[in-house]
């Protein structure tokens, strides 16, 4: 009896789910947990393993085709791994090479060829009279993804097949159409989900930085050796959950029935990809120091980049910090992540003058915007969560959050 390959659900608030790309054909063998085929929800990118070894009998879905979860996509015939046990090695061998010989060697590579191009590709290939042989692949075992044939064309500026009319290829030439991927079409949804649900406000506070610059620098060299790579955010992250507990209002909820606060403080970190932005959590970060939220925030970006998140990175995050400072930005109005009450930005931290008891100084300062959810709160709260996170952050010389930062920490401290 055929078994069920599904899309599964890989987050409790993921409703649907893209599949990006099939690893295998219809009549291949598989092994137990054989990636068969990558997915992209709003919340991650992932590998759907085959449950048994077997066969697969059919694929029901095409690549890009977006689905419900728990949506049947493919199924999976079962077969006994100890299927050839009792046939010779020797055997065995020889029989698959007379079948193999059998297959005429053009038939042979006009098959492969047409495994390295699924019908995305083929489709691209023929709207711009592309031919895929020239195309590199960069898939698994040398196969043509979309992005190598949007790619080929940037690097050869191919516009459009000859067989468009002229004025439809002048229109090509001076218009590009983008097609959505998966991600931005998901994250766009949500968005917009968002701006309508939420009554968005956004209040901005400008943080002197020097003193957590001043600890930086003092201490860039020893934790380079311990390879962690102490950024601003990590010390925003700690203030953050920090000033969460104080200000419970913060890490809450709009729903029908009234505000759910939320007594756990699951910070979301929004990483950008290539595709698009991905929001891995911080689980408990009011019970991690600086340091271990520093090792986390690095663990949790480079496996982000490397597709290599599990679901449950990706669940359960009662507040979220976006980073846009890292790309030059000062400051801005971020989206609130539903059903979370408020989003905070961080801005870059530049040198400026500022008046310092009317005198003019170089200080690093940067600003912090927080978008929040007045339907669950007012500006007063909005601000006094900001103004705590300022105090810790330009307090941090006489901080009590200091001593969490020594450098003995990096070796007693666990790995993320």
């Amino acid at each position: 009896m055929p078994i069920d390959v599904i899309m599964p659900q890989m987050g409790e608030s993921v409703a649907e789910g893209t599949i990006l790309k099939w690893l295998v054909q219809e009549g291949d063998r598989v092994e137990k947990e054989q990636p068969i085929v990558e997915i992209s929800t709003d919340k991650i990118d992932t590998e759907v393993p085959a449950s048994v070894t077997g066969v697969i009998k059919k694929i029901l879905y095409p690549e890009g085709k977006t689905v419900p979860v728990q949506t049947v996509i493919a199924y999976l015939e079962a077969v006994e791994q100890t299927e050839d046990a009792d046939i010779p090695e020797e055997k065995l061998k020889a029989a698959k090479a007379v079948e193999k010989a059998k297959v005429p060697e053009e038939i042979e590579k006009a098959e492969e060829k047409e495994r390295r191009y699924s019908p995305l590709v083929r489709k691209l290939a023929q709207e711009y009279a592309i031919n895929l042989e020239e195309v590199k692949g960069t898939g698994e075992g040398g196969r043509v993804t979309k992005k190598d044939v949007m790619d080929y064309m940037a690097s050869k500026a191919v516009t459009s097949a000859p067989s468009r009319t002229e004025g439809e290829t002048k229109i090509f030439e001076r218009e590009t159409l983008i097609p959505f991927n998966p991600k931005r079409k998901i994250t766009a949804g949500r968005m917009v989900q968002s701006k309508r649900a939420a009554a968005h406000v956004t209040t901005v506070f400008e943080i002197d930085m020097t003193s957590i610059e001043r600890y930086r620098e003092l201490n860039k060299d020893a934790l380079k050796r311990e390879e962690i790579h102490l950024t601003y955010l990590p010390f925003v992250t700690l203030a953050t959950a920090r000033a969460l507990k104080e200000h419970p209002l913060l890490n809450s909820s709009w729903t029908d029935e009234g505000i759910v606060q939320k007594n756990y403080y699951n910070i979301g970190i929004a990483v950008s990809l290539e595709d698009g932005l991905i929001v891995p959590v911080i689980q408990d970060a009011d019970k991690k120091d600086l340091l271990q939220l520093a090792q986390e925030i690095q663990d949790l970006a480079q496996r982000s980049r490397t597709k290599r998140l599990k679901p449950e990175d990706v669940q359960g995050g009662t507040f979220t910090i976006t980073n846009y400072g890292i790309n030059g930005s000062l400051f801005g109005t971020p989206v609130i992540v539903l059903p979370q009450a408020a989003i905070l930005g961080v801005g870059s931290v530049l040198k400026r003058p500022v008046v310092i008891a009317d005198a003019i100084a170089i200080r690093s300062m940067m600003y912090l915007s927080l978008s929040f959810d007045h339907r669950i709160m007012d500006g007063a709260n909005a601000d006094m969560f900001l103004r705590r996170i300022k105090n810790i952050l330009e307090g941090w010389e006489v901080s009590p959050y200091k001593k969490e930062i020594s450098y003995e920490k990096t070796k007693s401290s666990p790995p993320a």
